[in-house]
């Protein structure tokens, strides 16, 4: 797959099958129960439940962060000089997930490569009805919205991700972008992985990916 540079994001599909998502899943669950494993930055008790640092603790999502399939569409929104961010498990529970429209970085001012790329792997299907990612296309290349990051609850030229599991939503960084409500019965679990060009990484972590 391609990035879209005037959209601001691309899915790429297939990018885990269905049985590792089930692995990685259950491999989340685990982490959620052994309270002595916990990272310092764990919430595993929150309407909406975060891990940290994943690739250190399950090795298969260690291993999908590598795919071609994923560092080749990095590699177009950021170029060949990034560091690996942030490896996490967001997953909303019913009633929970809802974000205001957002950034993930300052808003853009020129026309270089972006300064952020972030990829979203569903670990269930995402629907309507249990919060679809929202994206606002085109909006990386419009600095007058990215500074109202945080405060647009909606806007009118959003669209919905129903992407299934194991597909990656990869975006600028820039792109506005968030959570809705999860309406369903059963939580909507997530990897987050977020690449920056600054020499941001994880515990002294150097090589890229």
């Amino acid at each position: 797959m391609t990035y879209d540079e005037e959209a601001g994001y691309v899915v790429v599909p297939h990018l885990m099958g269905a049985d590792e998502v089930m692995q990685v899943r259950s491999a989340c669950a685990e982490l959620v129960s052994d309270e002595a494993g916990w990272d310092p930055l764990d919430k595993p008790h929150q309407g909406t439940v975060h891990l940290e640092n994943l690739h250190r603790r399950i090795p298969l999502v260690a291993q999908v962060i590598g795919r071609n399939a994923l560092t080749d569409v990095v590699g177009e929104v950021l170029g060949s000089s990034r560091r690996l961010a942030q490896v996490s498990l967001r997953s909303p529970g019913p009633g929970h997930g809802r974000q205001d429209l957002h950034a993930d970085d300052l808003p853009k001012l020129d026309d270089g490569p972006a300064r952020v790329a972030t990829a979203i792997v569903p670990l269930v299907d995402f629907t309507t009805t249990n919060g679809a990612t929202r994206l606002v296309p085109g909006s990386h290349t419009r600095p007058d919205l990215q500074r109202r990051a945080g405060q647009l609850g909606d806007y009118c030229k959003e669209i919905v991700m129903e992407e299934p599991a194991g597909s990656a939503i990869v975006l600028s960084g820039h792109l506005l972008h968030s959570g809705r409500q999860n309406r369903s019965a059963e939580a909507r679990p997530a990897l987050q992985l977020v690449w920056r060009l600054a020499p941001v990484d994880l515990a002294g972590e150097t090589a890229q990916r």
